[in-house]
């Protein structure tokens, strides 16, 4: 039940509350009002307030003992699948495919001679538009983290 709030609530998240959002997300300890009105830049706490107050409704956030506030793990955005959260930061999950696939090709290299041949351009081209394709798309999907909140929200 829980899980389809936060679900239906990411759907409508937009502007400044997904920046919000995004900034608790990311913080390696729990925040407080004050710390995401400074983060953000906002224009005054109570501001900050009611936009947390927002995602608590929805089930997004959680309040510690002590007032401060952090993500709930339990909580999956659509907007983020496609993202891992390591050591505080969202990273596009084809920026594992594309270093995969990278460090797949430097070992061919190593490993194998070089003779320029039908084999070495065919896995030439095979891993060149592959780690360019993943890694374009990882570039696509980080600066649509933003877009993609205030696209849904119309």
């Amino acid at each position: 039940m829980a899980d389809e709030k936060a679900r239906k609530a990411g759907r409508y998240l937009s502007g400044v509350i997904w920046e919000v959002y995004l900034y608790i997300l990311t913080s390696n300890e729990p925040v407080g009002v004050r710390d995401v009105w400074r983060g953000l830049s906002l224009s005054s706490p109570s501001l900050a307030q009611y936009h947390i107050n927002n995602l608590l409704e929805a089930g997004l956030i959680s309040q510690t003992r002590d007032g401060r506030y952090l993500a709930e793990e339990k909580a999956k955005l659509d907007v983020l699948r496609n993202f891992v959260l390591l050591r505080g930061r969202l990273i596009s999950r084809t920026i594992f495919y594309g270093a995969f696939t990278l460090g797949l090709f430097i070992v061919y290299l190593s490993v194998w001679p070089f003779k320029w041949d039908m084999r070495d351009f065919v896995v030439l081209i095979i891993c060149t538009v592959s780690m360019v394709g993943f890694f374009y798309e990882a570039r696509s999907h980080h600066k649509g983290l933003r877009m993609d909140a205030h696209t849904q929200a119309r």
